[in-house]
């Protein structure tokens, strides 16, 4: 197999100028229709609203897992327990903080598109610490409230480390953040909890993980055959064991964390030399597996909140690989459908903008920038990205389209390995997000037909009426986010959506059937992802 070479010298230079070239030529055009949202701010009587939707009380009894739909059956106490008295003004005072934070990071959106996908998580976080603030004034036993504070405290360590990768936040910004986590220290101590993570989260990456490396081993197999396959095999096969028992670490909530992250460095102590022998091989299909080892690779290290480490011979490896899929899309490409595409004359700009950005980035890794200066190159590479994708977005062939997509997600595995946030429309994100509530209002029809034939109410069509008409519009939204469209317009439609959601809640709250379970199950879904993707779309 032929190893991988690197380009010379004067390749760089051509490419470079070509870049330099197309950016006078085409740098205005391509900005103004690179497909960048212009962000759209919240005002605080809008996000106090999505705040008390997330934390709703129809839906807080059906998202705890300890907490059984008639709170009046759990054993509570007269008087609370010392540590419930302890606790208390402090979740109280963290909630309030937490909506501080919200209204702080709110402003930031204008200046810092990338922290978009934070602002959100903080909106779910502010719900998640007043529907807590509310079940610790209604009992007094703070055991009973053991897993959502758990909840609470890995979802703001895990908010608070993404947050701290952001350079460049306010200094009200990081006050709050400094405050929160105080509090979070405080509430810890008071209720005698160790600092927690998504541990549901990472199990589900393990397995991913598993399953890739199991998929690479397969690749091995067939692509390497002989002793020298057989050895990176058996390599290969301790390192997706390791991960395994990672997985099984994570489903143990009596582990402690000092020993999870010793396990994974064990596993990297593996994995990481095999790594880079196999990316030495010019092949499509160890290409294709390593890099989505990498991304989820990526998600754990961030996930068990360990520091920013940027491994340069990997960025190099994955920004070459980037060059690589921009040459394959081009070798897809006819000259008939270049020629068909709406934007044909802005191409050789947007072509010779991505290699050269490309290059940059490579050159600022083996020049050692420090990391805020990567972060600043990358973000080139995304501009570039985008520019590209509006201008090849709409060719007709499926090939062409397939390599484009691959072009997005090497580009994502690039912004795990380097533990920045996406600072673009994420689109794909959107799609599954309106994908994910289309088919929840599915299911709500389903159910809220059966309640409503079996217990008539005088909105019964009305509320039926409404649900399909929700439904009918995410599959509208669903289908246009796919094919492509300007983002005012899918702000219209979300908001238009959000809107149809409050009037169906509104009828899905009456119910006090058996069926009322199931709904809540459903709202407590479906709020939260209508909630991701009007900040998506309106941010």
């Amino acid at each position: 197999m032929r190893r991988r070479g690197t380009l010379s010298a004067n390749s760089r230079g051509m490419r470079l100028a070509a870049t330099a070239a197309a950016l006078v030529l085409s740098g205005a055009a391509a900005e103004a229709q690179s497909g960048r949202v212009t962000p759209i701010a919240y005002d605080r009587d809008q996000q106090r609203s999505i705040i008390n939707d997330l934390s709703d009380g129809f839906m807080e009894g059906f998202s705890s897992r300890r907490l059984p739909s008639n709170p009046s059956t759990i054993p509570n106490p007269q008087t609370p327990t010392a540590a419930m008295r302890a606790v208390r003004p402090l979740i109280r005072e963290f909630s309030d903080e937490m909506a501080q934070l919200g209204y702080l990071l709110n402003e930031e959106v204008r200046r810092q598109s990338s922290i978009r996908n934070l602002y959100t998580q903080a909106l779910n976080l502010s719900g998640v610490a007043v529907s807590l603030d509310k079940h610790a004034q209604r009992f007094n036993d703070h055991t009973l409230l053991q897993d959502e504070f758990q909840q609470l405290d890995a979802q703001w360590r895990e908010l608070a480390y993404r947050l701290g990768n952001v350079p460049g936040l306010r200094r009200e910004v990081l006050a709050s953040i400094s405050t929160l986590n105080d509090l979070s220290e405080q509430i810890r101590n008071a209720i005698g909890i160790r600092p927690q993570v998504n541990r549901r989260e990472l199990f589900q990456k393990a397995n991913d993980l598993a399953r890739d490396l199991g998929n690479l081993i397969e690749d091995v197999q067939v692509e390497l055959p002989g002793n020298e396959g057989r050895q990176f095999q058996v390599q290969l096969s301790r390192a997706r064991q390791q991960i395994l028992t990672l997985a099984s670490l994570f489903e143990d909530q009596s582990v402690d964390m000092d020993l999870i992250i010793n396990e994974y460095k064990q596993f990297q102590a593996l994995w990481y030399p095999q790594r880079a022998k196999l990316q030495q091989y010019d092949n499509r299909y160890f290409e294709r597996s390593l890099r989505r080892i990498t991304q989820t690779d990526g998600e754990i290290h961030q996930l068990l909140l360990l520091p920013t480490k940027v491994d340069n011979q990997q960025l190099i490896y994955l920004t070459s690989a980037l060059r690589k899929d921009i040459d394959e899309f081009f070798d897809r490409m006819s000259l008939r459908l270049m020629m068909n595409l709406r934007k044909a004359d802005m191409v050789p700009g947007v072509a010779s903008e991505f290699y050269g950005v490309c290059e940059h980035f490579i050159d600022s890794v083996q020049n050692n920038a420090k990391y805020s200066d990567l972060v600043e190159s990358f973000r080139y590479i995304e501009s570039a990205e985008r520019n590209f994708v509006d201008v090849f977005g709409d060719i007709q062939s499926r090939e062409a389209l397939a390599a484009l997509r691959q072009i997005s997600q090497t580009i994502a595995t690039l912004r795990s390995a380097m533990a920045v946030p996406d600072e673009g429309f994420n689109r794909q994100q959107a799609i599954d997000l309106a994908a994910q509530t289309e088919s929840l209002s599915e299911q709500l029809e389903w159910v809220a037909n059966r309640w409503l034939t079996r217990d008539r109410q005088p909105f019964a069509s009305n509320c039926l009426s409404a649900i399909r008409r929700m439904r009918d519009d995410l599959d509208r939204l669903h289908q246009e986010l796919v094919i492509g469209g300007p983002t005012s317009q899918f702000r219209r439609q979300i908001e238009s959506i959000y809107s149809t959601w409050r009037e169906v809640y509104g009828y899905l709250i009456k119910c006090q059937t058996e069926d009322r379970q199931h709904l809540g199950r459903l709202a407590s879904r479906i709020t939260p992802a209508l909630v991701e993707l009007r900040t998506t779309l309106t941010q």
